[in-house]
Formats: C-alpha cells, structure tokens, sequence
C-alpha cells in the first residue's frame, strides 16, 4: 500500500488532527514505514505457537486478589483543605 500526501490528510482529518503542510511528507514515510515493518510480521510462521498475555513463562499473575477493606479517608483528605466546614471543603464562591 501506498501512503502519499492526500492519504496523510484523510488520516489527519479522521482523526481530527492538524497536520502542517511541511509535516506531510514526514509522515506518509513514517507511516510507509510501519506498514513495511506490519507486512514484514505477517510473514512469520506461527503456527503452533500459543498466545501468551506475559513473556515470562509460569510467572504468577502480577494482580492481587480482590478484598473488600474500608475505605473511609474523608478525614485525611479534609486535613489537607486550606479551608473547611465540617465535612466540606469551603471554596470560594463562582458565580
């Protein structure tokens, strides 16, 4: 495929980016070349080969179970105010 100056606008405009007119040329070949480095990777024989979601084999999963714990830090987040009424941060008034 092909990627030329119109293509990088098209591109630019989806995704709602502006692109400068010195700018295009710069990325239709960044663009070139990570569509050659995507063809290269769909050459690769992987048959037989398993998916894997760590490339550390056998590794325990790096998330911690889930438990229920209190979470009540009111208190410490209303020490930190500048200024507050009881329970409430006091801001100043926008009107």
């Amino acid at each position: 495929m092909s990627i030329d100056r119109n293509t990088v606008r098209k591109i630019a405009a989806l995704a709602r980016l502006e692109v400068e007119a010195g700018e295009e040329e710069r990325f239709a070949r960044e663009l070139m070349a990570i569509l050659s480095y995507v063809e290269q990777l769909q050459t690769l024989d992987l048959d037989g080969i398993e998916p894997t979601s760590s490339v550390v084999v056998g590794a325990p999963p790096a998330l911690r179970p889930d438990e229920e714990r209190s979470c009540d830090v009111r208190e410490e987040a209303l020490s930190q105010a500048p200024d507050r009424e009881e329970d409430y941060f006091r801001v100043p008034r926008v009107v």
